[in-house]
Parts: C-alpha cells; structure tokens; sequence
C-alpha cells in the first residue's frame, strides 16, 4: 500500500527520456485517483514547468505555502506520464483543490473527450 494522493507535488526523476519528452528532475503532481494509488506501484503524472502557459492544456500555477512551488509554474498535461514509484523522490507539497477543475478541463482537451 502506498501513501501517494492525487494532487500530492513530488520531485521525479524522469530520465530516461526521448525526443521531446519532459526531462530531468522536477516537480509533478499526481494525477491518478486516490482509489487507484492505493494498491498501484505506478502513479499517472504531469510535471510542473517554469512560468505561465496560455496554452489550452497547461494550468498555471502561484506558489503558496500548501504547494511549496519556488515560483510560477505550469502544470503540462499534455505531457502525463505513468511512473514506477521508484522514480519518486522528496514530496513537495500538495497542489490546492481549487485547481481541480482547470486540470479536468484540460484533459477534456488533450483527450478529446
């Protein structure tokens, strides 16, 4: 059983990568259901990139002190990853729920759903 809770922030390792995949070591929130995490040995992310994006599929992010974010970031779900939790490191902080909605809208956009 793992501890990991949707819209928890953790530091990822994300290499290997390839092509134009999001790289190196950063902070990504989870975004696979609680119901799911608790037997999973793999958690659905989306890492936090610098700045703010006008893109339809980014949701913009302020740091606070519950997300502990050093500065404004965007949350890119076009580019969701499924992780083995071995590739978790330190917990960041948890992403506020007021954001819930803006990640639902767009994944209705990346899936056409």
């Amino acid at each position: 059983m793992t501890d990991f809770k949707q819209l928890d922030i953790y530091w990822v390792e994300l290499e290997p990568t390839k092509g134009a995949e999001t790289k190196k070591l950063r902070p990504c929130v989870i975004i696979q259901s609680d119901l799911v995490n608790v037997k999973s040995r793999t958690l659905i992310v989306a890492p936090l990139l610098p700045q703010h994006k006008s893109w339809p599929f980014a949701v913009n992010l302020i740091p606070t002190e519950e997300n502990a974010l050093d500065k404004d970031r965007h949350i890119n779900l076009k580019q969701l990853r499924v992780i083995d939790i071995s590739r978790i490191g330190k917990k960041q902080g948890q992403l506020e729920r007021q954001y819930i909605n803006n990640i639902k809208d767009a994944l209705i956009i990346v899936f056409d759903l």
